[in-house]
Order: C-alpha cells, then sequence, then structure tokens
C-alpha cells in the first residue's frame, strides 16, 4: 500500500507524513477500509499529539477536563460533607434539649419538705391557711410543723406528742424514726434567744418552742427555757447546772448560793467553777469557767420558772452556805 502527499507526487517525507505532518492518505487507493483506517490513525495520531501541531492534544485535553471535573466534584464533596456536620451538629442539639424536657416532664422537682432536709418516700407535703405545714407518711403517720415553729407528731390512733429536736437538728418520732431539720430553721440570734455575750460566729438552736441550745468553747453546752425562765449549763465532766430564781441547784456538783438586796441571787458552783447572779425578775448573769460572760434574758409573758402544779411546793434552794 503506497502513501502519496498532496500533490499526488511520490512518498512525501518518506515516512507517511505530508510536509504538513499529517498522514498522507493515498489518493489511488478504492477500498473504503483503507480510508476508514488511515482517518482513525490520522485522528489518533491527532489525539497522541505526535502531528507537531502546538494545540495540545485532544487526549491532553480531555485528562485536564476530566481533572477538573473530578477537582469540582471533590470541592462538592466536601461542601456536602461540611453541610452535612453541621446538621448533624444542629440535630444533636435538638435531641439533647428534647431529652432534657422530657427528663422535666418525667422527673419533676422534689416536693419541698421544708423544714426537714427529707421525707420519707410517699411522704405527701400540704400547706395550711395559718402557715404550717402537714407532712403525712406513708404509713399515714401525720407531723404537723406550726406556724410558730413547733413540731407535733400524730399517730394512725390519733395520739399527739411534741416532737422536741436534739443535738444536730434530729427529731425523732415516737417509733424512733428519725428527720433532720434544716440548720438555717433552728438557728436563731442572739436576740431571738434572749442571750448575750455570745461568740459572733456562734448561734443558738432552736429546739422547741421558746427552747434553745448553745453549743460553746470547752465542751459546754447551755440550754435556755424561755417559759420556765431557766438556763441549764452542761459541763465536761458530766455535771448539771440548774440555774432559775425559784432553783438552783447542781446534778454532781455543789452549788453555793447566797442571798443579795432587792430580791437576787448569788451563785457559785464548786466544781465547775461557774458563778453569777439571778435577779429577782429571773434575768441570770453568768459567768463561766470557760471565760464568757452571759446575761439571759427572758420575755416579760414568759413563766415564773415553776415546773411544779399548783398543789406542789417547790424546792426553793435558797441557803447560805460557807
Amino acid at each position: 500500500m503506497a502513501l502519496w502527499d498532496e500533490e499526488g507526487s511520490g512518498y512525501g517525507d518518506g515516512y507517511g507524513y505530508g510536509e504538513e505532518g499529517g498522514p498522507i492518505i493515498e489518493q489511488t487507493s478504492s477500498s473504503l477500509s483503507h480510508y476508514e483506517i488511515m482517518t482513525l490513525a490520522r485522528l489518533l495520531a491527532f489525539g497522541l499529539g505526535v502531528t507537531g501541531e502546538e494545540e495540545e492534544p485532544y487526549l491532553l485535553q480531555v485528562k485536564n477536563s476530566v481533572s477538573a471535573i473530578k477537582d469540582i466534584l471533590e470541592q462538592s464533596h466536601n461542601a456536602s460533607e461540611a453541610i452535612r456536620a453541621e446538621a448533624q451538629t444542629v440535630l444533636e442539639a435538638h435531641a439533647e434539649s428534647a431529652q432534657e424536657y422530657i427528663q422535666q416532664v418525667e422527673q419533676p422537682d422534689p416536693p419541698d419538705f421544708h423544714p426537714f432536709v427529707s421525707m420519707p418516700e410517699g411522704t405527701i407535703v400540704r400547706d395550711l391557711p395559718d402557715g404550717g405545714r402537714i407532712f403525712t407518711l406513708a404509713d399515714g403517720v401525720l407531723v404537723r410543723v406550726n406556724a410558730d415553729g413547733s413540731l407535733v407528731s400524730i399517730s394512725r390512733d390519733g395520739t399527739a406528742v411534741t416532737l422536741e429536736p436534739a443535738s444536730g437538728g434530729i427529731v425523732t418520732l415516737p417509733d424512733s424514726r428519725e428527720l433532720i431539720l434544716k440548720p438555717e430553721t433552728i438557728r436563731v440570734t442572739h436576740e431571738a434567744a434572749g442571750i448575750e455575750g455570745l461568740p459572733l460566729d456562734i448561734d443558738p438552736v432552736q429546739t422547741a418552742q421558746g427552747r434553745y441550745r448553745v453549743e460553746l468553747p470547752g465542751g459546754y453546752r447551755l440550754d435556755v427555757s424561755h417559759d420556765e425562765r431557766t438556763a441549764v449549763v452542761g459541763n465536761p465532766a458530766g455535771t448539771v447546772d440548774i440555774l432559775a430564781i425559784v432553783r438552783i441547784e447542781g446534778v454532781g456538783e455543789d452549788i453555793q448560793v447566797h442571798l443579795v438586796p432587792g430580791g437576787a441571787k448569788g451563785f457559785t458552783a464548786a466544781e465547775s467553777g461557774h458563778k453569777g447572779i439571778i435577779e429577782a425578775d429571773g434575768t441570770i448573769h453568768l459567768s463561766m469557767a470557760n471565760g464568757l460572760d452571759l446575761v439571759i434574758h427572758f420575755p416579760e409573758n414568759a413563766g415564773t420558772g415553776e415546773e411544779y402544779g399548783n398543789d406542789d411546793v417547790a424546792p426553793v434552794i435558797c441557803e447560805e452556805r460557807e
């Protein structure tokens, strides 16, 4: 098969290409397949860039176009992933908010058991018109907190018992169950307790209506009863001193008592070393062995300090001892 140049005069450059660098198709061939093959060869040569033309080869252009399309697809994919991640974050935030709402609906805030820290499971709280509250325990026992702060337990048979908080604000029911009062409900001011001279960082604790307790430095304890107009001092050694205008007595130790003009009484505790004067109106001036000088006042409408019935005779200690 001969290859001719475009002038039809020979073989071109001898390598099957004419002067313009393209394959020469023989003009005299009558075979259709020959023309098709040579056309494909020319296209392939152009695509491979072997024709010598300055334009980039066709296949290279296709490759570059495909690379550009790939870059665009990658950018689109990355943008889609970023949008998906952002949408996922928003969905998770909505899911978390929904879960919190569900928990709040399913788990409502616990009931307010004021003045108690907590109550047995199943307790129902009901506010009273006078400001008090009633706590109905699961077994039917009632605990009433009066507006004045006093506590009463009412059993299922209707028996009412006044409750007095012990040390630490612990209230013991008749069936031995213990309830704990919130600290802020049992602490009162020095003025409310009627006690002068206490350190500023020590607050009296109200143990019942008109009753107050103070833990003092050195292991001493002071209990004051407004209704009985009495102060009781507990000493570290275990002795107890009862101080009232109608009764001055030591339990576990002797107390020397002497009369003072105006109806007052002076006293000195032999072992603990406390001493002081009780005025005729019941005001107690107490100088304690730990260095505290206290003055205990009682309300004018409080009792006389009498702990006995109308038919009893109070064992008033008013003798003078040397």
